[in-house]
């Protein structure tokens, strides 16, 4: 008898080759190679921002250092505070509609250099009428500011590259800004000519090296040259504006615990939740990537209820990875604490475990906050983040009082929580809508 050729989840199969096997007959060759792909691109960024971060400091020393990072700080605020959500909106919709490209990159490219301009010519009037209230001073101000327009148009443009869905040339590029400028950091170092000046300019032109790799790459995909479309731009606004305003709530929820705890329970207590911030966050990173590779996927879908398959399959195999991360990170928080940190930080060990639970309860929220923006962003996820918002600032100062910093993470696990409701209402609508007649 000719045995069959489709392999078969025998009792004596592990439970892990049960997981492989069940991964990739559910979800799509391509999306798992994407994720697989992104994240160790990821890893890899991680490693050399932390070889970046040990040069510069040995380099030039703590003051010099405080120096490099608050001129970065500057410019990825500007970067921030300058972008109208745009980044979405061109994954949003370049996705949805290829042929945009030409008016999304002319439009993205303009709105850098004219409103990022702006925002460094109004940092620069500013720290010149109130100049002790500039962070870093004379050259180092400059580079600082001249990293927004091109920041913004690195951001903008690296986003036109994951809504097409070539995820591919976007991490080769991302592998390639950080290694231009460890290499470029190297050389000055290598040549005597460190300061905090020098060192800064190799980020940025690595990034401006960077920007123009996007656009090359991105030329593939133009049908004519790149042009300024003011009713393009009119029609992607609305929908940046909605998740900028998202993305600034969404971060005011992940970082106002530590500003409460510093302010209820001093500096002590602040270092060792910041700790297990920065902890959690790597937990989360591989939702992150889930998240980048699927929502530009999900966006092209015209299908509704294809949309939906899709996030549920992606969905399933993302928590039953996330069930396997965090409890392995729980079992690694106490000898992997003390190895990089020390028994100083073993107080951060018990808030770790709390925000594991909270990065997974925001990996859930994800299958559905990912389904309802590649349809429509509803206005009232502002109010409804507002509401959210004020809730955790009231856990926060009820609990921190109460339990300290184990309080902060247990408002943290509530509020991310709380946003389930919400999206999975906006999911059922948006599935009935297409189920009725009418649609």
């Amino acid at each position: 008898m000719k045995p069959d050729s489709k392999p078969i989840a025998d009792n004596n199969t592990s439970w892990v080759s049960r997981i492989r096997y069940w991964l990739k007959n559910t979800l799509p060759e391509d999306l798992t190679q994407k994720v697989a792909e992104t994240f160790s691109t990821r890893i890899f960024l991680i490693f050399a921002s932390l070889i970046t971060s040990i040069l510069v400091a040995r380099s030039l020393g703590p003051e010099g250092r405080g120096l490099y990072a608050l001129a970065l700080t500057i410019g990825m605020i500007g970067v921030q505070f300058s972008n109208l959500g745009l980044h979405s909106s061109n994954t949003f919709y370049i996705a949805r509609e290829p042929g945009l490209m030409p008016a999304l990159l002319g439009n993205s490219l303009a709105v850098s250099f004219v409103v990022g301009g702006i925002c460094s010519l109004v940092g620069a009037v500013l720290f010149y009428l109130f100049p002790e209230a500039a962070p870093v001073q004379g050259d180092l101000l400059f580079l600082a500011l001249a990293w927004i327009p091109f920041g913004l148009a690195f951001l903008l443009t690296q986003n036109l590259l994951i809504g097409i869905q070539e995820m591919r040339s976007f991490n080769k590029i991302e592998i390639a800004n950080k290694s231009a400028a460890i290499i470029l950091i190297l050389i000055l170092i290598g040549a005597g000519k460190s300061s905090a000046e020098t060192l800064f300019s190799c980020g940025l032109a690595a990034m401006i090296l960077s920007l123009f790799l996007v656009i090359k790459s991105l030329r593939r995909h133009l049908a004519r040259s790149p042009h300024i479309s003011m009713e393009t731009f009119k029609n992607n606004l609305p929908y940046g504006i909605k998740s900028y305003l998202g993305s600034f709530i969404a971060f005011l929820l992940l970082r106002i615990d530590l500003l409460m705890v510093d302010h209820l329970m001093g500096k002590r207590e602040t270092g060792l939740y910041d700790i297990a911030i920065n902890l959690g966050e790597m937990v989360y990173l591989f939702p992150l990537v889930v998240s980048t590779v699927l929502f530009p996927k999900l966006s092209a879908l015209k299908d509704v209820r294809e949309k939906w398959q899709l996030s549920k399959n992606v969905g399933k195999g993302l928590l039953i990875v996330m069930v396997g991360l965090c409890a392995l990170a729980a079992a690694v928080a106490h000898p992997a604490v003390h190895i990089l940190y020390g028994k100083a930080f073993l107080g951060c060990i018990p808030v770790f475990i709390i925000l594991v639970l909270s990065k997974f309860v925001m990996s859930v929220n994800s299958i559905y906050s990912n389904f309802v923006a590649s349809i429509h962003v509803p206005w009232s996820l502002i109010p409804f983040g507002l509401l959210v918002l004020g809730v955790n600032v009231a856990l926060n100062w009820i609990l921190i009082l109460k339990m300290g910093i184990l309080g902060a993470a247990l408002a943290s696990v509530v509020s991310f929580a709380l946003l389930i409701p919400f999206h999975f209402y906006y999911t059922m609508k948006y599935l009935q809508a297409e189920s009725t007649p009418a649609s």
